[in-house]
C-alpha cells in the first residue's frame, strides 16, 4: 500500500481500547437502511435497476432530494426529470450512489440529537464545502482521464466529514484546525494530534468504514494529510496515489485552507504542490486553466465556514 508511510488505524494494528479512547465521545453515523439496501443489491452479480429504483422510492425524502440534485443543472439534465426509475436508468448507478451518499451524510450529520444551534450555519458551510470539494474531485479526475471518478467523488465528500463530528465534540475546535492549517508541522493533523489527541483524518476512516466505503479509499481519508509521499520519488505511481492527487488539486480549487483553515494560503500545497503537478504530469499554465474553467462553471467559490 503506498499509502502506508504512517500506520493506518487498521482493526488488527490498534486495539478497541485504543480505538474506543480515538472515539469516545465523538458518535460515528451509521448508514441508513436505505444505503445498506442499495449496496447490497450493488453487490448483486447482476444488480436490477428496479429494484434500486423501488428501494430509493420507498424514501420519500431522500427520493425528493435526488430528484432535486438531477433537476439542479449539475447533470445537465435540460428536461425535468420527475420519477425515480427514470433517473436510475438515465444516470446509471455509480452517480445515483455518489448523490445519494452526499444527501445521507449530510441528513446522518445534521439529524444527531446534540448538533448546537450555534453550530448549525458552520455544519451547512461545510457540507457545502464536501459537496464542493467532491464535484471538484470528478472534474479533475475527468481532466486528467483517471478511470474511477466515482472513487474520487467519495474520497471528497467524505475525506473531512471528521471535522463536523469534532466541531461537536470540542468548543475550540474552529481554533485547532485553523492553528492547524497555519502550522503544518510537518503535518496539518500533527497539530490536532497535539491539541485534542485525535484528528479529523481518523475520524474520517472510522466513518467511511461505517459506510463500508473500499478499504483503500478508507485508508486514504486516514492518511490523506500525508503528502510527503509526493517528496519520495522512491513511492511508486499508483491508483491511490494519484486519487490523493486529484483530492489535494480539488481542495486548492475549492479553496478549503480559506473556509476551513481560515489561512490566506495554502501552505500545504506551497509546500508540496509543485511535485503534485510534476507526478499527474500539468504544468502550472494547465493548472491555472484547470482552477479557472472550475470556478466558471461555478466550483470552489465558498466563503468562510466557522
Amino acid at each position: 500500500n503506498v499509502m502506508s508511510s504512517s500506520p493506518t488505524p487498521d482493526q488488527s494494528a490498534i486495539s478497541q481500547e485504543k480505538i474506543d479512547a480515538i472515539l469516545r465521545g465523538t458518535t460515528i453515523p451509521s448508514p441508513p437502511q436505505v444505503i445498506v439496501d442499495l449496496q447490497m443489491e450493488m453487490a448483486m452479480p447482476d444488480p436490477d435497476l428496479n429494484a434500486m429504483a423501488k428501494i430509493i422510492s420507498g424514501d420519500a425524502g431522500l427520493a425528493g432530494g435526488v430528484l432535486k440534485t438531477i433537476n439542479s443543472g449539475i447533470y445537465g439534465g435540460g428536461s425535468e426529470i420527475t420519477s425515480i426509475s427514470k433517473a436510475v436508468m438515465l444516470l446509471g448507478m455509480n452517480t445515483l450512489m455518489r448523490i445519494i451518499n452526499t444527501l445521507s451524510l449530510r441528513n446522518e450529520v445534521m439529524n444527531m440529537e446534540d448538533v448546537p444551534d450555534h453550530l448549525f450555519a458552520a455544519m451547512n458551510g461545510f457540507w457545502d464545502s464536501a459537496g464542493d470539494v467532491a464535484n471538484s474531485c470528478v472534474y479533475i479526475a475527468q481532466r486528467l482521464s483517471f478511470e474511477h471518478p466515482d472513487q474520487a467523488y467519495a474520497l471528497g465528500l467524505f475525506h473531512n466529514v471528521g471535522i463536523p463530528l469534532l466541531m461537536m465534540k470540542y468548543d475550540n475546535y474552529a481554533a485547532v484546525i485553523s492553528e492547524s492549517y497555519a502550522n503544518p508541522s510537518p503535518r496539518i493533523v500533527d497539530t490536532e494530534n497535539q491539541m485534542i489527541d485525535t484528528n479529523h483524518a481518523v475520524i474520517g476512516f472510522f466513518v467511511a468504514r461505517s459506510w463500508k466505503l473500499p478499504s483503500s479509499l478508507c485508508d486514504l481519508i486516514s492518511q490523506h494529510h500525508n503528502v510527503e509521499i509526493f517528496q519520495n520519488h522512491r513511492t511508486p505511481d499508483s491508483e491511490d496515489k494519484t486519487l490523493l492527487a486529484i483530492l489535494k488539486m480539488a481542495e486548492h480549487v475549492s479553496g478549503l485552507y480559506r473556509s476551513i483553515g481560515g489561512q490566506p494560503n495554502n501552505i500545504e500545497w506551497n509546500h508540496i504542490g509543485s511535485d503534485i503537478l510534476e507526478y499527474v504530469g500539468l504544468s502550472n499554465v494547465d493548472f491555472d486553466d484547470i482552477i479557472s474553467q472550475a470556478h466558471d462553471s461555478g466550483l470552489g467559490q465558498q466563503q468562510y465556514f466557522m
